[in-house]
Order: structure tokens, then sequence, then C-alpha cells
């Protein structure tokens, strides 16, 4: 069970405490600074809102006048942030939940429903999907991109579905990495220390010829374990490495070619509680075990953009993906291709047209446990998509109207349509008000069909049964999509040339949602009961909540960020169904409220401090498990003795001994809590 004694007594101690806090060491800070350094100013407030974002309507456009609850994290961001993987950077996103469930797994999700295979937000990669149809989500531990080649990560809070297609119910995040012409040169980084025990990145980026540029990596990390809430160490460690290349040639004037790979291979260690019926020789029901993980994965894509006039482009694009991965209680080898075509073509001076075909195949080879068990080992998927996105210009620089939708068919609720329609009005240059209505769906997935999952076995003592009763969840083959219908407004404002202000409300309308129906004991053999509870679309409820993001550059050299998000959520169980458990994840497993405040300052033009408080609120109710808030610090200091070295120290969690973050709710791996770290980073690029 996890301290309660760590509880906050509320929440706003906690973000008064971190203003406070964060007021005090800018103070501290300030007189000490002479002198500017380039990193931090090179990118004024309105090159900021200037940034070309593609996620919102599948076309560069910029921040600040895109009709959604956009968020951008730049190549500065991740540098400053002293983060070293992917989910620790969304963060600093407001709206986005992330916790860490142990060393090696993520709870990442948006606006609510958060868990280790949040399943209702799209992530992408260069254009490439790493949600995995398995279980409805990404396995964040195998995204192992060097973070120094990323260029931006795209947020989208809210449905994108009508442009990147089902599974986009509550956001999509897209991971842009750089073009090879912007990473030529050489940049080797390495470091290590008391949690990230040891890492390091080499790449290496060069021309052939004119017009094309290639760029190779090399890539791992050593991580350690956190601690049991008893304050044992945990069987959570980690390792990982991968490799891979990125080409970019302009064939012609009109043309331009990618073609990019990666492989990754990685070991998990984790601890399961598994669950047995009892014996004459071993009266137990449950144990212990530890095991590790391991998975390795390969992708190829190739992406052929097509220029033919300032009005008129298409792109088609082709990948494949393979990976493989064992774990104890099941194994899972996928293959995937997916082809996409879309054309661009403006029609008179006021309608800008996007649409677009896809078609994905996926096979998939699994291996059963006495655990988990799927009815059919290895099964072929499709789907087949079309996509519409018109952008019509009402009132010239003032008035748009956007509306669009996909059309989707798939193996298991076939046809699905999923449209949307958006309001931008920009009154002045620096204000924006946008208002959207969608609707998005979330497919069923291969474990929602044909699962059998084994997960728990329990005493008569505490059911009250004559005899040991096994509880069995089953996929159902009549599980059909969960549903959405998003309400959302936004405002965008930079009133001071030193200021920006993003707010954004939202009320979201769930149906059909996953739960547990419930079954009724009968006998399995002579010694033992069987509870068997099927999955069903047996809940509906809603979410609403608002967002703040705003950036303050009070003087040339010292910049604030911060963030605040509010969610509530309500959920209601339907047909009988008694899934008080799910029902509480739904509803409670989500903090309420979460706050951050990054503070840069660059000490004259060799030294950057960086500083990073959050606060979380607590999450109610995790498989009857409450995990405390928490506030915490990350640090970093940085110097640059050379124009190509720098030298990097950071803390991390600084805070606290230790604290927990999140209990998982699917399968029973023991989560561990996360430790105050230390690291050191140097990097030279040459």
């Amino acid at each position: 069970m996890m301290n309660q004694k760590q509880a906050p007594s509320s929440y706003g101690s906690y973000l008064a405490g971190a203003l406070f806090s964060a007021f005090l060491s800018s103070a501290t800070c300030s007189f000490a600074l002479e002198g500017s350094a380039d990193d931090l100013t090179s990118l004024s407030l309105e090159a900021l809102m200037d940034i070309d974002v593609t996620s919102v309507s599948r076309k560069p456009q910029k921040l600040a006048n895109v009709a959604a609850a956009a968020f951008v994290i730049t190549q500065d961001d991740i540098r400053r942030s002293g983060a070293t993987t992917i989910p620790e950077l969304l963060r600093m996103v407001p709206g986005v939940q992330v916790a860490r469930i142990d060393s090696n797994k993520w709870a990442v999700s948006i606006r609510g429903f958060n868990g280790r295979f949040s399943n209702k937000l799209l992530v992408l990669k260069d254009g490439r999907s790493i949600y995995t149809p398995l279980f409805s989500g990404v396995y964040w531990e195998q995204q192992d991109t060097p973070l120094e080649d990323i260029e931006r990560i795209e947020v989208i809070r809210g449905p994108g579905a009508a442009l990147w297609g089902a599974n986009a119910v509550n956001g999509v995040i897209n991971i842009i990495t750089k073009s090879a012409n912007n990473t030529k040169g050489g940049l080797v980084s390495a470091g290590g220390g008391t949690f990230e025990q040891g890492f390091g990145t080499l790449r290496y980026g060069t021309s052939l010829g004119k017009d094309t540029d290639v760029r190779v990596y090399g890539n791992y990390a050593n991580r350690g374990g956190g601690t049991y809430s008893s304050g044992n160490n945990s069987y959570d460690s980690w390792q990982s490495g991968s490799t891979g290349f990125r080409m970019d040639s302009h064939v012609s004037r009109q043309d331009t070619l990618t073609l990019q790979g990666d492989f990754f291979s990685g070991s998990f260690d984790e601890n399961y509680t598994l669950y047995k019926l009892p014996t004459s020789g071993d009266p137990s029901y449950s144990w212990s075990q530890d095991s590790s993980s391991k998975a390795q994965s390969g992708n190829i894509l190739t992406r052929w953009q097509r220029v033919i006039s300032d009005t008129e482009d298409f792109s088609l694009q082709l990948y494949y993906d393979r990976y493989h991965r064992d774990m104890l209680v099941l194994g899972e080898a996928r293959d995937t291709v997916d082809l996409d075509f879309q054309h661009r073509l403006t029609l008179g001076d006021r309608q800008d047209l996007i649409w677009g075909l896809g078609v994905r195949y996926t096979h998939d080879d699994l291996t059963n446990s006495p655990f988990i068990i799927f009815t059919n080992n290895s099964e072929w998927t499709s789907l087949f998509s079309l996509f519409i996105h018109d952008e019509i210009t009402l009132l010239p620089g003032k008035l748009s109207l956007i509306f669009g939708s996909r059309l989707e068919h798939n193996d298991y609720s076939k046809f699905e349509i999923q449209p949307n329609a958006r309001l931008l009005w920009t009154p002045s240059p620096h204000n924006t008000f946008w208002g959207s209505v969608s609707r998005a769906v979330r497919t069923p997935s291969r474990g929602d069909e044909n699962i059998e999952y084994r997960y728990k076995t329990l005493s008569p003592q505490e059911t009250g049964a004559p005899l040991p009763l096994r509880v069995e969840i089953d996929g159902h083959n009549g599980f059909t999509s969960e549903t959405v219908i998003a309400y959302e407004l936004g405002y965008r404002t930079q009133p001071l040339s030193y200021m920006t202000v993003d707010t954004s409300f939202f009320y979201n309308q769930y149906n059909k949602l996953r739960v547990r129906d419930e079954g009724t004991p009968v006998p399995e053999t002579p010694t033992n009961l069987v509870l068997y509870y099927p999955l069903a679309n047996s809940m509906h409820g809603f979410t609403y909540g608002a967002e703040l993001s705003t950036t303050w550059t009070p003087l040339d050299w010292w910049r604030l960020q911060v963030m605040y998000s509010y969610l509530y959520s309500a959920m209601t169980l339907d047909n009988g169904s008694t899934d008080e458990t799910n029902r509480s994840n739904a509803a409670d497993g989500s903090p309420r409220h979460q706050g951050s405040l990054r503070s840069g300052f660059d000490l004259g033009k060799q030294v950057e401090l960086d500083f990073w408080l959050r606060a979380v609120d607590r999450v109610q109710s995790i498989d009857s498990v409450t995990i405390p808030g928490y506030l915490t610090a990350d640090l970093r200091l940085a110097w640059k003795p050379v124009k190509n070295l720098e030298c990097t120290l950071v803390g991390q969690n600084l805070l606290r001994n230790r604290h927990p973050e999140y209990v998982p709710e699917f399968i029973n791996t023991t989560a561990s809590e996360i430790p105050r770290s230390v690291y050191g980073k140097v990097t030279w690029k040459f």
C-alpha cells in the first residue's frame, strides 16, 4: 500500500508553494546574471507563435492561428528540460496526464482515462502510428528516439479523428524528427548518474551530393530501478538500445523524398503478482515472481512529396513496422504495412481543401500463457479510410469555417464516421478565438474481442462462496466502438510583446465505454468455481475542464512558463453492470488539478540554469488504492566552456526521497516509487 503520510493537505497549498518557490528561486538568481545567451532569446515570443504545426490540419499552419488546443514542445524545450524520455517531456503540456508506474512503464493520456494502455490517445512518429491494436495503447518504453534528433513534439488536445482516424479520441501526439539537412556534422553525448546509470548517443550527418543529406545514429541507455513502498529496491531496471538512419533528398524542384528507418532492442525487469488455485501441497492463492520482458522492433518509412504549384501539392507515404515482445504473461509479434495518400488544393481565393486515402494491414502471432489466452493465436486485420478537410475563409484574415470528416472501415465495428466542425475568429493580429464540435470513436481492439484474462483467484473467506473462486475477464465479439461528442472553446492572445496566454475549455460526452458485465459463479471443477466477466459497452459519462498556458519573458535572459489544467469526470454504469472498479478508475484515475512552472535563466553567455516545478493532485482510486498528490522539482545547470561543448548537471524529483505516481490497472505488475536522482551529461558537436 502507498504511504498515506505523503498526501498533501490540499492541492491549493501545493500550487501556492510552487509559485512562491519559483519566485524565490528566480529572485535569488537574478542579481547574479550578466549579459545574455543566444539560445533563450533566439526564438522570440512572436517567433514561437509563428511556429508551423501540421497535426491540426495536416498542413503547415501558424500556431497562433490554429482552431484547436495545440501545444508545441520545441527542441530548445527538450534540451533545457533535463528529461531523458519522451513521456517525461509530455509533463510540460497542460491537459496531459503523465504518471510513472515504475522505472520502465508510464501511463500517459490527455483529458482523462489514464492508464498504461490509454486507449483514447493516438501517438504518431513522423506520420507512423505507434499505437498498438492489441490492447489499444502505446509501449512508451520502446520509443527510444534520441531526444537530440527531435525537432518538435506537437500535442493536440481534443479529438483529431476527422483527420487522423479512430482512437484519436482525446488527443494526438505527433513526434517530428529533424530533417537530415538540419543534422549535418557529428554529435556525441554521454552521461550517467544514480537513476540514469549510463547513456550515450552517437550521430553523424553528411551530404550525398548537392541535393541529398543523410544521418545515422546509435543510442543506448541503462537505467536503474525505483523503490517499493516498503522501502526495498524494486525489480524494474531496464536497458535499451536503438540505431537508425534518415535520408532527405530534393530529387527535383518539385519533388522531395524521405527514407528513414529504426531498430530497437530492450530488456525490462518487472515483478508480477500471479494468481492460482490452491492445492494440498501449496495452499496459497498468489505468488510474486520477477521476470524480464524482451522487446525488439524495426521500421522503415518512405515519403514522396510533390509541389505542383503554390496552391496544390500531394504526398504518398508507405511504411512497414515490425515488433516482437516477450512478457511472462504473453508473447506478441506484429507486422504492419500502411499506405497513405494526401492531396491539397486551393479552390478559388477562399477555400483550401485537403483529402486523402489510407489502407493498413496488420498481422499478429500471439503466444499464450496460463494467465492471458487469446482464442485465436494469429490474425490479419485491415483498415481502410477516406478523409476530407475543407477550410473556408468567410472574412479574409478574420473569420474561417473548417469542417471535415473521416470514413473508416475496420474488421471489428465495420464503418465509422467521425465528423468535425470548427470556427476560427481573429479580430486582431494578437487575439484568436476558436470553437469546435467533434465526434470520435475508439474502435475495438484484439483484446476487447477474444481475450481470456485469468485475472485473480479469491478465497472463500473473501467471497463467502463455498469454494475458491477464479475470476476471468473475457472479450466479447459483440463489443462495439466507444464514442465521444466533444465541445471545445479556446482563446489565444499576446497582450504584450513579452507575454502569451493560451486558454481552452472542453466538455466531452462519452457513450458505450468499456467495463465488465456482471457474471454468475459456476462450477469449473469439483474443487473451485469460476466467475466469467464479459467485456461490454456498459458505461456512459462526461468530462469537462480547462487548460491554461502562459509564457512570459520579463527580461532578455529570463523566461517563465506556467501551466495549469483542471479536469472533472463523472461516469455511470449501464445495463445492470456492477463494475465499480473500472467506473472508479475512469472517473477518478486522473488528477483533477495539475500545475507546472518552468523558469529558465541565461547566466552570461556560457551558463544556463533551468528550474521546473510540478504539482499533481491525488489520484483517488486505482484498484482501491489512493495515490497521494505530490510536489516535485527538477534543476538543470549547463556550462558551455567552448561553443560546441556542453556539460550538464541535472537533479530530478528533488523535493522528496521518493514518491508514487500510479498503480497499473490492467496487468498485475508491481508499481514502484520514483526516487530522487541526479545525473551528469556531456554533449559535443563537431
